[in-house]
């Protein structure tokens, strides 16, 4: 077995096009050293005695970002093993995130951002991963709680009372973090407003865009009424764009929803790495095909708002929500990717979106690129991405932080943990046996 390369040598990964987050660039060198990238460059400026590591046939795309997951220790080697060498953390525990956050250099996971805990009202929807507060001054003393941990931003859940947020976003901005919201009672045009920066999964528009729309959540947007908010939707889309907010839809959920109710579902090979305990307690226990077709005409409306979003140049970033929905780690980002390009982006459009697009986020601009000082994430990926988006992938080779890591030998060695002690599953079984579900201590 060859040696393990120093992750702090000069090393030139050469291969037959170089996808630098923004451009593609035939017969290219991405030169490292020091776990950072030095250039992009010819293959013949390369300096003799220069170590090369050649792929020949292959792509090298920066490391991928999936900006909206929910970090489970399980999901560390499968994400690598795809090519995602960052994650947002969005909803987690303060100091259960900020221990992984700490080791995720020790460990064969990507590099680990995080928002704190679900930030939400006196009854929050997620008990085990929320903070919940009673009143404005309650609210802005978590915002202060989670600045002063030293997160990387603030994440804003459904609970909360609008009147409180004006004052939230502007306790976060002072502490230089973002906000970030997941809105469904009231809208997000009153959060936008506000100051809200970014907004998940396309909830709240509903509100927005069809007040009095029948019971139903993210699904109805399957229902056939649905087409007659068109005005409201462009309407809505002119906002977003005019405020320059950043929006990160899911696709990856949504499309699991209407998967999840067809009938042999849970044996689909793409679940084949996440538990079997996350599967039943996310994956309905009978097919429902009606379910499904009405999911599935969901996610087709959702994806039409995203071509609104992307001719009107408004930013959308590739998250998937993970393990939500049992969608399986890293290559759920691909098919967000798909997804996207499905919706209207072209394929550079739909890799940006997990890339360099996410250098809108702060704390984010030496990731998902291969610019000069760039952290040295890159993924090897065979034949060529930009074709079309590979669903799934063929990665030859995934460097993080410049060490070099197997994509095979990590889905072997993926991890085993306790799941009791992983704050989401303990959540996902609350939910599934519709018990109370208790704080994380």
């Amino acid at each position: 077995m060859p040696a393990k390369r120093d992750p702090r040598a000069l090393c030139a990964y050469l291969a037959d096009r170089v996808f630098d987050g923004r451009r593609v660039i035939p017969h290219q060198a991405v030169l490292v050293e020091n776990r950072r990238v030095v250039c992009v460059l010819p293959a013949r400026e390369l300096t003799a005695g220069t170590p090369i590591a050649a792929y020949p046939g292959c792509t090298i795309l920066p490391g991928l970002v999936d900006s909206h997951t929910h970090f489970m220790r399980w999901q560390g080697p499968l994400y690598l093993a795809h090519g995602v060498t960052t994650v947002r953390d969005t909803g987690n525990p303060l100091n259960w995130i900020l221990a992984r956050r700490s080791e995720w250099e020790k460990r064969q996971w990507p590099r680990i951002f995080c928002t704190g805990p679900l930030i939400d009202g006196p009854n929050p929807v997620h008990p085990v991963t929320s903070r919940p507060c009673t009143n404005i001054s309650d609210a802005i003393r978590a915002v202060r709680e989670v600045t002063a941990a030293g997160r990387d931003g603030i994440k804003l859940y459904v609970g909360l009372e609008t009147g409180w947020i004006p004052a939230m976003v502007r306790e976060a901005n002072a502490a230089g973090l973002p906000v970030s919201q997941h809105c469904l009672q009231t809208g997000m045009l009153l959060p936008a407003r506000a100051g809200v920066q970014e907004f998940f999964h396309l909830d709240g528009i509903l509100h927005d865009i069809w007040p009095d729309h029948p019971p139903g959540w993210l699904d109805a947007w399957g229902l056939p009424e649905f087409a007659q908010t068109l005005d409201r939707q462009k309407y809505l889309a002119d906002e977003i764009a005019e405020r320059e907010i950043v929006m990160t839809p899911t696709l990856a959920y949504w499309d699991s929803q209407w998967r999840s109710r067809l009938r042999g579902y849970k044996r689909h090979p793409a679940l084949r790495d996440v538990p079997p305990e996350i599967i039943n307690w996310q994956v309905p226990a009978e097919p429902d095909r009606e379910g499904s077709t009405r999911w599935k005409r969901a996610l087709k409306a959702a994806q039409r708002f995203v071509t609104l979003l992307r001719e009107r140049e408004v930013t959308v970033l590739a998250g998937t929500d993970t393990p939500c929905g049992a969608v399986p780690p890293g290559l759920s980002l691909w098919r967000e990717m798909r997804l996207l390009e499905e919706a209207g982006m072209n394929t550079r459009e739909a890799l940006a979106a997990a890339t360099s697009a996410t250098g809108k986020i702060p704390g984010f601009r030496r990731v998902g690129t291969l610019c000069r000082e760039a952290a040295a994430d890159l993924v090897v990926v065979r034949g060529n991405p930009l074709d079309a988006i590979p669903d799934p992938p063929d990665i030859a080779l995934v460097v993080r932080n410049g060490e070099e890591f197997d994509p095979a030998a990590l889905k072997s060695q993926a991890e085993t943990v306790d799941l009791s002690d992983e704050p989401w599953a303990r959540q996902f079984q609350a939910h599934a046996e519709h018990t109370p579900a208790t704080p994380w201590e």
